[in-house]
């Protein structure tokens, strides 16, 4: 599902106009990036929690050339699925 799939069925489901339903995800999708950009972390109780991780600067290869390169340090997201979410996805 992409994204104005996603906002169109989210419309339905809620009866707002797609409209109003893309300025809140657009709304969502920027508070998440700048909460996770601030290195905080956002939990959403049996849903999941997403995290900034740093990772350390570490040496790497360049697949094409096989030159080693050094990778600099970067911060990146996880995603930890809660209980509710995983037992949704995993009933049988």
């Amino acid at each position: 599902m992409n994204k104005m799939q996603f906002i169109n069925e989210l419309a339905t489901r809620t009866g707002q106009s797609a409209t109003e339903t893309r300025k809140f995800v657009d709304s969502f999708l920027t508070l998440v990036t700048d909460t996770l950009a601030r290195e905080e972390e956002i939990t959403f109780l049996g849903f999941g929690r997403f995290y900034p991780r740093k990772q350390a600067a570490r040496p790497v290869r360049n697949p094409k050339t096989g030159a080693p390169i050094m990778l600099d340090e970067r911060t990146a997201i996880r995603f930890k699925a809660g209980k509710d979410l995983f037992e949704a996805v995993n009933r049988k």
